[in-house]
């Protein structure tokens, strides 16, 4: 594993209609605009997960809000 994906803040999670974006510290799904990131299709929830990640390593929390 790279080592900037030691520290993520944000994991992929399988659930019943598809996949989820979560917060690693919490388990809760991961909001973007106050949307849960649930029922995402892999490649989607993958991507969203890689955004969140990079602007969580810059320290943005733009689209957290």
């Amino acid at each position: 594993m790279p080592d900037e994906r030691r520290n993520d803040r944000y994991a992929l999670r399988r659930d019943t209609a598809g996949w989820t974006v979560t917060v690693v510290w919490t388990g809760e799904p991961a909001l973007v605009g106050g949307v849960p990131q649930t029922g995402l299709s892999e490649d989607d929830a993958r991507h969203m997960a890689g955004l969140l990640n990079a602007q969580s390593r810059r320290g943005d929390s733009s689209m957290r809000r």
